[in-house]
């Protein structure tokens, strides 16, 4: 098993793999749902990466594959929500902005959700309450973007990205607690 030093490192297979009979049950799950979490948000930032480097390399390909998808009838209004924010979040209030702001915004969200993802998975355990900084900003504005245009898929991801601040919040702890206290 490694050896932890409390400040970077993985805790180590065994820790998750072997847990305690008292955490079988409920913390198990909230463990999975986590790691489950974590990796949406991997993929999230990948596909947000991907985006601005098509936007920005190549922008005609990105909109001609998604414009038939985004001008559906106005009743798959949520269908076509989810469908921007998977995307690169290239809704209209975005892509009636400068080239250059989505392009940034679409990069900068991609490197560092990956940046942050990377970081969780590997138990960095410095990198927690950036991660609660981080997510709690984007969380933010997606409320402020839900309140100018609400809709039921921006209510689900805005739960869903609550959920996951939650869930970090509790593995940070976890993480604390199991490590011991340098001196």
């Amino acid at each position: 098993m490694k050896e932890h030093d409390g400040v970077s490192g993985s805790r180590g297979r065994g820790a998750r793999d072997n847990p305690p009979a008292q955490t079988r049950g409920p913390a198990r799950l909230l463990e999975r749902v986590y790691q489950v979490g974590i990796i949406l948000k991997g993929v999230d930032g990948l596909i947000e990466l991907l985006s601005g480097l098509a936007l920005w390399l190549a922008p005609t390909i990105l909109r001609a594959i998604l414009a038939p998808v985004l001008r559906t009838e106005s009743d798959d209004a949520g269908l076509r929500v989810l469908i921007a924010h998977a995307a690169g979040r290239l809704d209209e209030t975005l892509a009636r902005g400068s080239s250059f702001f989505v392009i940034f915004f679409l990069l900068s969200h991609g490197i560092v959700k990956l940046v942050l993802v990377y970081c969780l998975l590997k138990e960095y355990l410095w990198v927690y309450p950036y991660a609660l900084a981080v997510l709690g900003l984007f969380a933010v504005y997606q409320i402020v973007v839900l309140v100018q245009r609400p809709s039921v898929a921006l209510v689900l991801l805005a739960i869903l990205d609550i959920v996951i601040i939650l869930l970090v919040w509790r593995e940070w702890r976890s993480l604390a607690r199991a490590r011991p206290q340098r001196t």
